[in-house]
């Protein structure tokens, strides 16, 4: 799978822009603040509509512009397939695949699987449970059939759960909401848990290839004790849970966390080992796709230079070349970008006040 044409329309300081991309390393330079990470941006966004930024769709959007507009081809096992996605300031979106309205994202997300590794990365670390939740359900999504019907129903009676405990409702009300929750909870967590234990080994390798550390481990919490079944769980906190008026433990409270020597790594590493670390959590996941799909997946990669040192990034770099997935990938200096990426033959393009235009890589001359 590889993204060949990008349309950007009013995505932040882009107000128009079309660039023809190449399977392998395409290769974004120009100043800080010249639209790169635009991009960037907008490539995540035709895979998600939504932004990996923040959680609000305005910032996207370019100033004294209602909305904007992200369309792409994409060169997938099962043909090519046009999609678009629209996004509006008054919170509405319109997805399009091969000119077919489309309700959920999650139709985007698996023709167009995207990693972003850039500076908040790190936030995998140094952030709240729920960006790692996101984390793992994406990986969980593009390797389990199953995870979507999962996840929808488990959300769906918890909701329902949620909104009878705010409202008071009996026991006999209750009941078979918890109990429904119970059995999709526990599906979920199946699902989770054998996504991780395919995962974690794949992710300590990258750790000790990318900065030889042996000692890390990688956690998963399912959101409930082990010492109980969640049905047990929830029979104690009921009471608590109707004062609060909501659900206090299950699938939603999931997290994964990293130790290293046994101790917490956001407490234990410097800026530069978390950075790293972060970087081989998302490896790790294109790594496990790779094994699971005979489409590829694209890594936006940002500012790389600005991350790690030289040597690593020679290293990240070699890894991602070697994978032969699709990388858009963004620097100010265009002579650093290439010679760190030393990819043959890669697509090269300058950002200068939100325009795009190709230029001629110094492979090819």
């Amino acid at each position: 799978m590889s993204l060949t044409r990008l349309e950007i329309a009013h995505v932040r300081n882009i107000t128009q822009a079309e660039v023809a991309l190449i399977p392998g390393v395409n290769l974004l330079f120009g100043e800080n603040g010249s639209g790169k990470t635009s991009v960037l941006e907008a490539v995540y966004c035709l895979g998600s509509a939504r932004t990996y930024r923040n959680n609000s769709v305005n910032p996207l959007i370019s100033t004294n512009h209602p909305s904007c507009l992200v369309r792409g081809t994409v060169q997938a096992e099962s043909g090519n397939h046009n999609i678009g996605v629209s996004r509006s300031r008054d919170g509405n979106r319109e997805i399009r695949v091969d000119g077919q309205a489309v309700k959920k994202a999650t139709e985007l997300a698996a023709l167009l699987p995207t990693l972003i590794i850039g500076p908040d990365t790190v936030n995998l670390l140094l952030g709240p449970p729920s960006i790692r939740r996101r984390f793992l359900n994406w990986g969980v999504f593009h390797v389990e059939p199953s995870f979507t019907a999962t996840w929808n129903d488990a959300n769906r009676c918890l909701r329902q759960r949620n909104e009878l405990l705010r409202r008071g409702a009996g026991d006999a009300e209750l009941a078979p909401w918890t109990r429904s929750l119970v059995s999709h909870a526990e599906l979920l967590d199946q699902l989770r848990e054998g996504y991780m234990e395919r995962y974690v080994p794949l992710f300590q390798a990258l750790c000790q290839d990318l900065m030889e550390l042996q000692q890390v481990t990688c956690e998963y919490r399912k959101g409930w004790g082990n010492e109980k079944s969640l049905t047990e769980d929830y029979e104690a906190d009921l009471s608590l849970d109707r004062k609060r008026g909501y659900t206090q433990r299950g699938f939603q409270r999931a997290d994964v966390r990293i130790r290293v020597a046994g101790e917490a790594a956001a407490e234990v590493c410097s800026r530069g080992e978390l950075k790293l670390i972060a970087w081989a959590l998302t490896l790790a996941q294109g790594n496990l796709l790779d094994d699971y799909s005979k489409d590829k997946l694209i890594y936006l990669v940002d500012d790389m230079a600005s991350e790690l040192d030289a040597r690593h990034q020679q290293m990240i770099c070699k890894h991602l070349v070697a994978t032969g997935n699709q990388v858009i990938a963004t620097g100010i200096d265009r002579e650093n970008l290439e010679r760190t990426w030393h990819a043959d033959q890669p697509g090269l393009f300058h950002v200068e006040h939100g325009s795009v235009t190709a230029e001629e890589s110094m492979n090819d001359r």
